[in-house]
This record gives structure tokens, C-alpha cells and sequence, in this order.
């Protein structure tokens, strides 16, 4: 696949977010999902495109839900699981092999397991084990199926009565859908302001914590570009220190500030000093506030422009952003260790 070729294949997949969530949210759950119970703690299981749903999820349940819920991004499961936990597996290809560490780890506890994946090892295990699995499309690139594993996620997790998602996700599709052209538009004008520049991007609240991340990760690997990423209030106690140096990467810095309804007033007050303050340690700073009336909108609201921006950069560098050829070249490294 060119250039121009893998540029318009993941521009499609980007604009087709809200189709793929109304899409998953339209699918029967399958026999076997767990029902409302006393749950201890919610652990969704994953890695790089398919841990990001999990992180909306967690974000999305600090502020409505009494469970804690923790992203499980490790080969290891944490000593919080218990009998008494739901645990989700998300594994696009379903080979990600420290999610299946995870998962057999999971199946030795007695937990309550549940897989979102398009098939492979994770899906046969799942199966002989007889954990409900909910089959998603194969055949893109896993970061492109957000809206697939997303929209399945949720619907477990309310069926569990840990949540009300529906309306969300509702509001969500139609959002994006309305405002994906105007947001594209948007991207190309910002792609342009990061060309040959480090982004680093800001979250202001904890319901945007993800968002950042979202960004950094599709940066990386649709424009293959470094990102850093940075979370106020606590940025202001460390990290203030050392914007500037060095000097030459400050002066190609360029800060993108995600803010929403819901950042606390001091944090965008701090955001707005720390720009004032710290004017030698960056080159240029946009702000950018989240836009729709619930926390699922708003996150994917700004997730999505960033998905955007990084293929629009992606075209502006002449990079083909579907390839990930150092992770493929990793796993092929992984593979052959395991075999020597």
C-alpha cells in the first residue's frame, strides 16, 4: 500500500468511529455475561489499541461508580483479582501475548471473565473455558476498532450494573457524526502547526487523562512521531520546572491543552499561568475544549480529533500511517526468542 493509499484507508477508519459504535451498540451480548452482583473490583486487560477502551471506561466510572476499576496493561494481573472481580479481556487480534498471560492468570482465581475480540488464541481459550466472547469485525489495524471494542465494552459493564452507558453512547454517535467534517478541517490546520515539532499534550481533568494518551498513541504510530503527554494539577509540581531545557527542543515544542466542562477552575487557571510563566519553554500552545454534554461524548470528542490530527500529519510528512513496521518487527524478534 503508497502513501496516499494507507493515508485515505485510515482517514476512513478514523471518520467511521460513530458507525462502529452504533454498530457494537446494536449487538446482542452473548449468553453468559455476568448480571449485577457485588462486585469488589472491575479489571479490564489489555495492550496498546485495545487498552484505550478500557481507560475510558475507568475514566468514565471514577466519578459515577463506588467499584474501583483498574487497567491491567501488564503480562500480570494484580492481587486485587479476586472471585469476586469481573475481569475484561480486550485483545483485538487476540494473539497479544500479555493479555493471554493475563487472561490464564485470571482463569486460576476464580474471577468472572468475559473476552472482546476478534478471534485467535484469546477466543479459543475463552471458549474451551466457556467465558462469554463478543466477536468484533477482523481485519483493521487495532487501534483503528476503537469504536468496536469500546461499544462492547460498555454494554458489559451496565449489564453488570456498574453503569448506565446507553444514552452515552447515544449522544456520542450522533456528536461525532455531526461534527467529524468540521473536526477534520479542524485537524488539517493543526497537523500543519506540528509539523517537525514535539506535541505535548495536557490534560486538565481525569475524565481527559485518556484522551491525552489517545493522542500520544496514534501520534506515534499513524504520523510516527514522539509525543509527550502531561496530567494538571500535578504537572505544576515538577515538570513546570523543566520546560525550556534543553532550549532547542524547547523552542520546537508546541502544547496542546485539552480542557472541558469539567476541568476544576483552578486547573485551567493554573493552565492559563503556566503558559504566561513558562513562555521560554515552548514554541507555541493551542487550547482545545472537549465539546457534547456527557463525559462519553466529551472524551470521544477530543479523542477523535486527535485520531484526526495524526493522520493529517501523517499525510503533511509523506508517511503511510497503517504500517506499524517496529512493532511487527519486535514481535517477530519475541517470537524467535521464544523458540530458541
Amino acid at each position: 500500500m503508497d502513501t496516499a493509499a494507507g493515508y485515505a484507508a485510515m482517514l476512513e477508519l478514523v471518520m467511521g468511529l460513530p458507525e462502529q459504535l452504533a454498530e457494537a451498540g446494536t449487538r446482542c451480548l452473548p449468553a453468559g455475561i455476568p448480571g449485577r452482583r457485588g462486585w469488589s473490583t472491575v479489571v479490564v486487560v489489555g495492550m496498546g489499541g485495545s487498552a484505550i477502551s478500557g481507560d475510558i471506561a475507568r475514566s468514565l466510572m471514577l466519578d459515577s461508580c463506588a467499584v474501583p476499576v483498574i487497567s491491567c496493561r501488564d503480562y500480570d494481573i494484580p492481587a486485587a483479582v479476586t472471585k469476586r472481580t469481573l475481569l475484561v479481556a480486550l485483545s483485538y487480534s487476540g494473539n497479544t501475548e500479555e493479555t493471554l498471560s493475563a487472561y490464564r492468570q485470571a482463569v486460576g482465581t476464580g474471577c468472572r471473565r468475559v473476552v472482546v475480540t476478534s478471534g485467535g488464541e484469546l477466543a479459543r481459550l475463552a471458549r474451551a473455558e466457556h467465558d462469554p466472547v463478543i466477536a468484533v469485525p477482523s481485519g483493521i489495524p487495532p487501534r483503528a476498532a476503537l469504536g468496536y471494542l469500546l461499544g462492547s465494552l460498555l454494554p458489559v459493564l451496565e449489564h453488570a450494573g456498574l453503569g448506565e452507558f446507553r444514552g452515552q453512547l447515544d449522544e456520542a454517535v450522533g456528536l461525532l457524526a455531526a461534527r467529524r467534517d468540521a473536526w477534520r478541517r479542524r485537524a488539517v490546520t493543526l497537523a500543519a502547526r506540528l509539523v517537525d515539532r514535539l506535541p505535548l499534550v495536557l490534560s486538565t481533568s481525569r475524565l481527559l487523562d485518556c484522551a491525552a494518551d489517545r493522542w500520544r498513541c496514534q501520534l506515534n504510530e499513524n504520523a510516527k512521531v514522539i509525543c509527550h503527554t502531561s496530567r494538571l494539577p500535578e504537572h505544576n509540581h515538577n515538570e513546570v520546572v523543566g520546560m525550556g531545557r534543553p532550549a532547542e527542543l524547547a523552542q520546537r515544542t508546541v502544547i496542546i491543552g485539552l480542557l472541558e466542562r469539567e476541568t476544576h477552575p483552578r486547573t485551567s487557571l493554573r493552565l492559563r499561568h503556566v503558559l504566561a510563566i513558562a513562555r521560554d519553554g515552548y514554541e507555541q500552545a493551542v487550547r482545545l475544549r472537549a465539546e457534547g454534554r456527557s463525559p462519553l461524548a466529551r472524551v470521544l470528542s477530543l479523542s477523535m480529533l486527535g485520531d484526526l490530527v495524526s493522520v493529517e500529519l501523517a499525510r503533511l510528512t509523506g508517511v503511510d500511517p497503517m504500517p506499524v513496521r517496529r512493532i511487527d518487527k519486535l514481535k517477530r524478534r519475541l517470537a524467535r526468542a521464544r523458540r530458541e
